[in-house]
């Protein structure tokens, strides 16, 4: 199978970048939706779908103080499985959700950068613009996710955390590279096509 070009291995990868998108996209609407009846039921004391969407001060899973903390847990619609759980504080939205729109972004532009693999020709301002935005989304993520962790959740540095962090930037490296290989590719295809 080849690598590049119609009916490749890049229009394979390009469909499963589609299919993760949009999974992940229908489980972050879902999620904000979530998050909205939890904060409705808790502060109006109604039991919207309260089975679904649990947002209470007492929690199975652990013992604290009835009163100090609000936890909450989402299930997946029509199921006992469970999707998110922890605190109910802004803190966790702003995480879940700066989550989600990144890894919406992430696989989006995955799926326009390995479809513009498969066309016929690969050198195209196109394919360059997918990748620049691709690696600024990249590269954004590393700081923002680190900074979120620290200021948003006031953690020590952890291997985890950090882990994450250098594994964004060097992908995001990587890419801009790829970009660069890109243009550099882009300019001789057309040098040479004004020489013929």
């Amino acid at each position: 199978m080849k690598l590049l070009g119609q009916k490749s291995a890049s229009t394979i990868i390009s469909y499963l970048f589609l299919a993760l998108f949009i999974i992940l996209f229908i489980h972050s609407v879902y999620q904000l939706f979530g998050f909205g009846i939890g904060y409705y039921n808790w502060t109006t004391s109604h039991h919207l779908f309260s089975e679904t969407f649990y947002v209470n001060d007492e929690i199975d899973y652990a013992s604290y103080e009835k009163g100090k903390y609000v936890f909450f847990r989402f299930k997946y619609p029509f199921s006992e499985q469970q999707m998110l759980t922890g605190f109910f504080t802004l803190n966790t939205f702003i995480f879940h959700t700066f989550q989600n729109i990144f890894f919406c972004l992430f696989f989006l532009y995955g799926f326009k950068t390995s479809k513009e693999l498969s066309e016929k020709e690969l050198f195209n301002e196109t394919i360059i613009k997918h990748l620049k935005t691709f690696t600024a989304i990249t590269l954004l993520y590393a700081p923002l996710y680190f900074l979120i962790w620290i200021f948003i959740f006031r953690t020590g540095l952890e291997s985890s955390m950090l882990m994450t962090t250098f594994a964004f930037l060097f992908l995001g490296i990587i890419l801009h590279f790829i970009t660069v290989f890109f243009k550099k590719g882009l300019q001789l295809q057309t040098e040479s096509d004004l020489t013929i």
